[in-house]
């Protein structure tokens, strides 16, 4: 990854679809009628793909490599003071190598939701990792080195790749189990950084099939021991969002209950900079770290042994109403808050040249976004709804039914079945899986398409669909848990 500049002058939205731009003033031409948001001329350096050139043998041109760098908070190990910038580099003048070509090609294709995110979280976690680039076989770069050399080797079918990969997350494991034993390294950020890393890094090769789950685990005692006052600035409070819900969705997987859902966990982190800095993402991260504990009640409830059966029983029945009024609340506010976030377009339609063509769509339109974040937030809205829906289709709870005249696309609180919650998800698919997403798309996309299959009836042709899309998402970005046969049920 480098900073380079010179390049060409369309906006940004047609560079990133790869298409010539018009240039037009204040927003191009072809971004209106293609129905895209233009984002602009403005001149910074970005992350630059090298992939084609180490595909191609070619060696890099030779010149000087300028620095590109993160603005990121102190470190929140400790605390601090809040909000205090500090120019944070990621890479400086690297070295042009595998290596380096590797993660700038991690970074640009797999961690690209940071180079637009102007929330509190901007400061992107992966800095973190570059922090001790003289010492290569640490746990830091051991880390990154696994999941960067794996994932450049799978999206390309570099077997040996592959296989170089491996032996750097052995690595990577032995360093984490000397870390792992030390009361003054375990609770670095740099730890948690890396535990991240290498649950992503199962998530792609799949070498066991609960090795991810594994690392969730262990990042769930590691998080827990560090407690919420070490998450309320710099690295350890842009870590939130992903470990947050890293972790619940390993829980929700278990099926047992999640430390998260302590009311601590959801004030602490935000109490220098105030509740109102939470972002919906956040907000919608709260209730689902309330999932897990519901599951675990629900198999009680299903046990008729369980003392005070009756008593228990109703009591869950009503967590599961407020859970999901508090869900309906969050959908309501983020529908006051954005309420131009999405449009209905034909699949397909927009031009993204060398990128693999998605399986035919079964849907005669699908939901588009202004805004990726959007996306990501409200197919988890429908992956989590649709939890909460089927533990009332068990306990026979009833809920209450629309009054809107007409239907809305995307559906609003109390619209709609299962069936068309579980739909809508399939129908944001294009979105995420577009080129513009890169693979981050699929990445967000992994937990809310598995919930969608769950519900969808077998063979039927959306299902099948389904699993098409499932198979493209592993082949082309590298996913190995996106298959049908891998992706665990929740």
């Amino acid at each position: 990854m480098v900073g380079i500049g010179g390049r060409s002058k369309g906006c940004r939205t047609c560079r990133r679809r790869k298409v010539k731009c018009d240039e037009g003033r204040p927003g191009c031409e072809r971004c209106r009628k293609s129905g895209f948001e233009c984002e602009g001329y403005v001149r910074y350096h970005e992350f630059v793909d090298l992939t084609a050139r180490l595909t191609r043998n070619e060696p890099p041109t030779k010149g000087p490599v300028k620095k590109t760098r993160l603005i990121a908070n102190a470190d929140g190990d400790s605390p601090g003071e809040p909000g205090r910038e500090v120019q944070a580099p990621l890479m400086t003048n690297p070295p042009w190598d595998e290596d380096s070509i590797f993660t700038s090609h991690l970074i640009h294709r797999l961690f690209s939701w940071h180079e637009d995110d102007s929330s509190s979280y901007s400061a992107s976690w992966i800095s973190v990792l570059f922090r001790h680039p003289e010492d290569p076989g640490g746990l830091p770069m051991a880390s990154v080195r696994a999941l960067a050399t794996s994932y450049f080797g799978k999206v390309h079918g570099h077997p040996d790749l592959l296989r170089k990969g491996a032996d750097s997350y052995s690595k990577a494991l032995r360093s984490l189990r000397g870390q792992l034993q030390d009361s003054d390294q375990v609770l670095e950020s740099e730890v948690i950084v890396a535990v991240v890393c290498l649950g992503i890094y199962e998530l792609v090769t799949f070498t066991q099939p609960w090795a991810w789950l594994q690392h969730y685990k262990g990042l769930s005692r590691l998080i827990a021991l560090r407690g919420p006052h070490r998450h309320q600035s710099g690295v350890a409070f842009s870590l939130l969002p992903t470990v947050r819900t890293s972790i619940s969705i390993g829980h929700l997987v278990d099926r047992k209950r999640c430390f998260l859902e302590d009311p601590a966990w959801k004030t602490i982190p935000w109490a220098e900079k105030g509740l109102d800095a939470k972002t919906p993402t956040d907000r919608l991260i709260d209730i689902l770290c309330d999932i897990p504990g519901i599951l675990e009640d629900c198999d009680r409830a299903l046990d008729p042994t369980t003392p005070g059966h009756a008593r228990f029983t109703a009591e869950l029945c009503t967590k599961i109403l407020s859970t999901m009024d508090a869900l309906y609340d969050w959908r309501w506010a983020w529908q006051d808050e954005f309420p131009d976030a999405t449009y209905l377009t034909v699949p397909n339609n927009a031009d993204s040249p060398g990128s693999k063509q998605l399986p035919p769509s079964p849907f005669q339109t699908v939901i588009w976004f202004h805004d990726p974040l959007r996306a990501t937030e409200l197919s988890f809205y429908d992956a989590l709804l649709l939890i909460l829906q089927s533990m009332c289709e068990l306990f026979k709870i009833s809920m209450e039914p629309s009054f809107a005249p007409l239907m809305s696309d995307p559906l609003l609180p109390t619209q709609g079945s299962r069936m068309d919650t579980t739909l809508e998800i399939c129908r944001m698919a294009d979105y995420q899986l577009h080129d513009l997403r890169r693979s981050s798309g699929a990445f967000m996309l992994l937990f809310p398409l598995n919930v969608a299959y769950r519900n969808l009836v077998p063979n039927s042709a959306e299902a099948l669909w389904l699993e098409k899309i499932m198979a493209w998402i592993a082949d082309t970005h590298g996913f190995e848990m996106s298959r049908r046969e891998n992706m665990p049920r929740p």
